[in-house]
């Protein structure tokens, strides 16, 4: 793939649920505030991982998935999907030699004017555009468990979820860990994101400030990426 680097706004908000001891999110903002990313011009990647809190240490497993993540932009190897699987398959079998623990991971690379959106669990990936907001990622799901998870085995990468979209200047990608859309749905996401023109830190705050008023429980966490150029100089 050839050399690229969007220009992309990025901020998150990251709470720790009520009945837990520690906040088990992680999430990554790799992008041109990292030296690598920048130097390498891979495109970008922004990601969400969700510790399981049936497990013990499940922010060890988040930690581990998003750390394998930036390899993507040091390893010699060539920029493709096939990369990106390879280090989720990596980050499950490092998890599963190091901890008894799981998460889901959730995220986004952009490059080339392309959005590769992958997906593990039931986190979420959203997609803001023109007045639409729409969940890209399906909720990963087996009755009351999960149905895909960094940490579960030899067919990890058959259930990664990945799906290509062309982006454009002004589109929004919204990266949640479930805590969120079990307190905000999606029809009121949309209901705050829309018709603003600089809608990240406004979104961020009203968010915090929601899930501070209804007392939620589990661990929520989003990113929200707003694309400023395809391609930056």
């Amino acid at each position: 793939m050839g050399s690229t680097l969007p220009l992309t706004l990025a901020r998150a908000v990251s709470r720790k649920g009520s009945r837990h001891r520690r906040n088990e999110d992680r999430f990554g903002l790799l992008d041109r505030g990292n030296d690598h990313v920048r130097r390498s011009r891979r495109g970008v990647i922004y990601a969400v991982a969700d510790g399981v809190s049936t497990s013990v240490a499940g922010d060890t497993a988040a930690e581990m998935a998003i750390e394998l993540l930036g390899e993507f932009f040091t390893t010699h190897r060539p920029a493709t999907e096939e990369l990106l699987l390879d280090l989720v398959e990596t980050a499950d079998a490092q998890v599963r030699m190091t901890t008894d623990a799981a998460c889901t991971l959730t995220g986004v690379w952009l490059a080339n004017g392309v959005a590769s959106v992958f997906n593990l669990g039931d986190s979420a990936t959203l997609m803001y555009r023109e007045g639409i907001l729409r969940r890209i990622t399906p909720p990963q799901l087996r009755g009351l468990g999960l149905a895909a998870y960094v940490g579960m085995g030899n067919t990890v990468r058959h259930n990664v979820f990945l799906e290509n979209i062309p982006f454009k200047k002004g589109d929004l990608f919204l990266i949640c860990s479930d805590g969120v859309l079990e307190a905000l749905d999606v029809e009121e996401l949309h209901h705050l994101v829309d018709g603003r023109e600089e809608a990240g830190g406004v979104l961020l705050a009203e968010v915090e400030r929601r899930l501070e008023a209804r007392g939620h429980t589990d661990d929520a966490t989003m990113l929200v990426v707003q694309v400023l150029e395809v391609e930056s100089a």
